[in-house]
């Protein structure tokens, strides 16, 4: 008998990833032509959360996926 938790679990990660990266598309805001430093910052900073939160969303798709299988065999 497979444990339907599993496949379960694992489906809600791998949608849980796929919001995470969902998340990520977003477009940043224009800046203007000539940029302070608090805006290059800001843009700074947002292209590190970006990237910080599509390795959250593929470690949790990663650990869906597995979660899964497991269910599955």
């Amino acid at each position: 008998m497979r444990p339907i938790a599993f496949i379960g679990l694992g489906v809600g990660f791998l949608l849980m990833g796929a919001a995470l990266f969902a998340l990520t598309l977003r477009k940043p805001k224009p800046v203007p032509v000539n940029p302070n430093k608090s805006q290059l910052r800001e843009q700074t900073d947002l292209a590190a959360e970006t990237k910080k939160m599509r390795i959250a969303a593929a470690t949790s798709a990663g650990f869906g996926l597995i979660l899964a299988l497991l269910g599955i065999s």
